[in-house]
């Protein structure tokens, strides 16, 4: 006799039942309203039966994929688009969820109950009719017989049966006979390579810069030494038999593009101030140089024309800007094709479309990017193609150049999109952290992902011996810290729960703690008011709720500033600063705001009343950045070397720091600046690459070195205590980069071993 105890039954729901305004048919995998029905996939519809086996309970991620998928490997990403797709059928919106809630961190929750509906009744016996009499054929009225009805019932299944019979042979020929170029392109089947996405390279350096030859059957790639200190170019077969590396890996080789029908590689080679363009065929053990690119900086991928003949790269075009130029391998010849203003900047990242008539690249610089095409007969008809702009990581033409695979870090984090090339609308395809993606001819995909962790440090400037300390110790981004007033707070932007958010800590880093600010938009640059009692922040708005871009179709993002009462936990929008106005400051007395707006390509900078009223523009410029103290307005202008030294007009201004300095020849680097007792803190670096703060006093202009170390996340990532005793800096601590490939079909598993 069996004295153990019985095992609990799961959960189960009826296989029809009523959920909100929706009935759900299990069997016939729909959900039908009075509107009408929507077809739900298989796995759709099993997930949407597992968050009903259990309504109101948190399931984890990893309880879902185990459940649903059963055991099967597949991307994080699935679920998330699983759960899309089905919020989408569903109507329901993330912001506002009236049926699956999103618990940050931890998984999903069903918040409408199901209710079970009577099943239809069953049909009443009727008798069988009796046998109808033989009966003579009617007549028509023209004389002839009119059909036999079962003869029509016969002909009718006899035409449903052929007609399925065709169906069937046009379906295999679809499968036996080869696909048009633009097949299995919509997102859907995008999204399913990246679902079953595997890692292609993970060595100790970083694996970048992943091309597929042109026929599919080799893959070349950058990789790193474990120190990060120079990168070679490795080649190997795509069925992982053959691999070996192609360059000495003397520098920094990355970027290769296959030509001569696959014999050679074209690849960019930098040092701390050079780039060339050098060539090495397959069978060789040496590269040579074919021509100049534009330095570092302003890293870009290159490409190659479908012919193999000419290369396309980033080359200087003027102070502080990057143009594209084609190179012809034959002549050494060397066409412009791009010399973007001084508010475009950079144009970089190009790739020929598969018939080479075309070109898409990105314009831009930092978080204002765009993607653009270019017809490569008539360069000056380029046109932008997405207006959403961000942070751009490449992109990579589909078979049939109607559609792009674009990386971008467009709505809160990194990821891949499906970009039509005639429209420029978006569908969010996944791969959180992806960067630089590539299409093979048969439309599998390859891209690297980069994850970085970045972390506060500090640093004992009376105690100049004792080394920085991290302050954070996020496995995500931190940055932009600000010191309050009184010294008591560090506010400071992360990303470790999701989207960006704004948190307040103790100086020394303790006692976290998030500003109460809508989780659903992404909030930036914190900014104090002398009286330390509340701040100036950004929100970047945009319809998509940072993690799911719905219905897969995602508009352009906005910013607007708000002031946030540390009493109260509450963000107030501040009113009469105009559109798109982002990155506000104080001034040192707490009258005025200075804050920067997007207007056209520019970034202008303005200033206001502390209430917002009386918003004037201040600088008609492209402003990077910009800080303040007492006295002065210290402004880094996009494409204009060193730093501009105004009064707090925005007048009387001079330019400092724009020529490496005479005694030691450092150079300085106009991306960080932070102010403090009439000093400015810079970072500089040496011809190796070696980077330190310095100051200079605006005074007397002198320089001394602060730190033996330099922040190196995006700005603003600096700043003084009040009493000047702790410089706190963001810092990357770790960046692991992978490539990744998703196969265009499933690949069959070998033999176990």
């Amino acid at each position: 006799m069996n004295t153990g105890t019985a095992p609990a039954l799961e959960p189960t729901v009826p296989p029809r039942f009523r959920l909100g305004g929706w009935l759900v048919d299990a069997g016939s995998h729909e959900l039908i309203a009075d509107a009408g029905r929507q077809r739900l996939q298989p796995r759709q519809m099993q997930l949407l039966l597992r968050l009903a086996r259990e309504p109101g309970t948190v399931l984890r991620r990893e309880q879902l994929l185990g459940d649903v998928w059963e055991g099967r490997y597949v991307n994080d990403e699935a679920l998330s688009r699983a759960i899309a797709e089905l919020r989408q059928l569903l109507a329901d919106d993330p912001r506002a969820p009236r049926y699956i809630e999103t618990v940050p961190k931890l998984g999903y929750r069903l918040i409408a109950v199901p209710e079970p509906v009577a099943d239809p009744p069953a049909a009443a016996a009727v008798p069988m009719p009796a046998p109808a009499p033989r009966r003579t054929a009617a007549l028509d009225a023209s004389g002839l017989p009119l059909a036999d009805p079962q003869v029509r019932r016969r002909t009718q299944v006899t035409t449903l049966v052929v007609g399925a019979v065709v169906v069937a042979l046009v379906a295999l020929l679809a499968w036996i006979l080869p696909q048009p170029p633009d097949a299995q392109q919509d997102a859907a089947a995008l999204r399913s390579r990246v679902d079953r996405a595997r890692p292609l390279a993970t060595e100790p350096g970083f694996d970048q810069s992943g091309r597929f030859s042109r026929d599919g059957r080799w893959l070349a790639w950058s990789t790193s030494s474990a120190d990060q200190n120079r990168a070679q170019i490795w080649i190997a077969s795509r069925d992982g038999q053959s691999r070996r590396p192609l360059s000495d890996g003397d520098a920094w080789d990355m970027s290769p593009v296959f030509v001569d029908d696959d014999s050679a590689v074209v690849f960019v080679r930098y040092t701390a101030n050079t780039c060339e363009l050098r060539e090495q065929k397959l069978i060789d053990v040496a590269s040579r140089r074919i021509g100049e690119c534009a330095p570092t900086p302003a890293t870009s991928r290159i490409d190659a024309s479908p012919d193999g003949r000419r290369i396309v790269f980033a080359k200087a075009s003027g102070r502080g800007r990057t143009g594209l130029a084609l190179l012809d391998r034959a002549t050494g010849e060397v066409q412009t094709l791009t010399a973007p203003d001084d508010t475009a900047l950079t144009d970089a990242n190009p790739r020929f479309s598969a018939d080479g008539s075309q070109l898409a690249f990105t314009r831009g610089q930092h978080s204002q990017q765009r993607l653009w095409l270019l017809p490569v007969a008539a360069p000056a008809r380029a046109r932008m193609l997405v207006e959403a702009n961000g942070l751009l990581y490449g992109a990579a033409w589909l078979p049939g150049d109607t559609a792009l695979v674009l990386a971008g870090d467009l709505f809160g984090y990194r990821a891949l999109y499906r970009t039509d090339a005639a429209t420029g609308a978006l569908e969010f395809l996944g791969a959180r952290g992806a960067r630089y993606p590539d299409v093979a001819a048969d439309g599998a995909l390859l891209y690297e992902i980069a994850d970085y962790q970045a972390n506060l440090w500090r640093a004992d400037l009376q105690h100049p011996q004792t080394p920085p300390v991290p302050i954070t110790q996020s496995q995500r981004y931190n940055n932009q810290p600000a010191h309050s007033p009184d010294g008591r707070w560090l506010a400071f932007g992360s990303n470790r729960d999701g989207l960006e958010a704004l948190y307040l800590a103790k100086p020394d880093g303790s006692g976290v703690q998030r500003l109460a600010l809508d989780p659903r938009q992404r909030w930036v640059r914190p900014g104090w008011h002398p009286d330390g009692q509340h701040l100036l922040v950004t929100a970047i708005l945009n319809r998509s709720d940072g993690t799911e871009c719905l219905p897969y179709a995602c508009s352009s993002e906005h910013s607007a500033i708000y002031r946030y009462d540390l009493a109260a936990r509450q963000a107030v929008a501040v009113a009469g600063l105009g559109d798109d106005a982002r990155y506000a400051q104080y001034s040192h007395d707490g009258r005025w705001i200075f804050f920067v707006r997007r207007v056209g390509e520019r970034e202008q900078l303005w200033r206001a009343a502390a209430d917002g009223r009386g918003a004037a523009l201040l600088l008609d410029a492209n402003v990077e950045h910009f800080t303040s103290d007492d006295r002065h307005l210290v402004l880094d202008i996009a494409a204009e070397p060193g730093l501009r030294i105004c009064a707090l007009d925005a007048t009387g201004c001079r330019v400092v720091l724009d020529t490496p300095q005479p005694q030691t020849g450092l150079l300085p680097d106009n991306t960080y600046a932070a102010l403090h007792g009439g000093k400015l803190a810079f970072v500089a670096r040496d011809n190796s690459g070696a980077r330190l703060v310095q100051r200079y006093d605006l005074a007397h202009g002198t320089i001394d070195t602060v730190l033996a170390d330099a922040p190196n996340t995006f700005a603003p990532a600096l700043d003084f205590s009040p009493d000047g005793r702790w410089l706190v800096y963001a810092r990357n601590d770790r960046i692991a980069i992978d490539l990744f490939i998703g196969e265009a079909q499933p690949v069959a598993a070998g033999p176990a071993r």
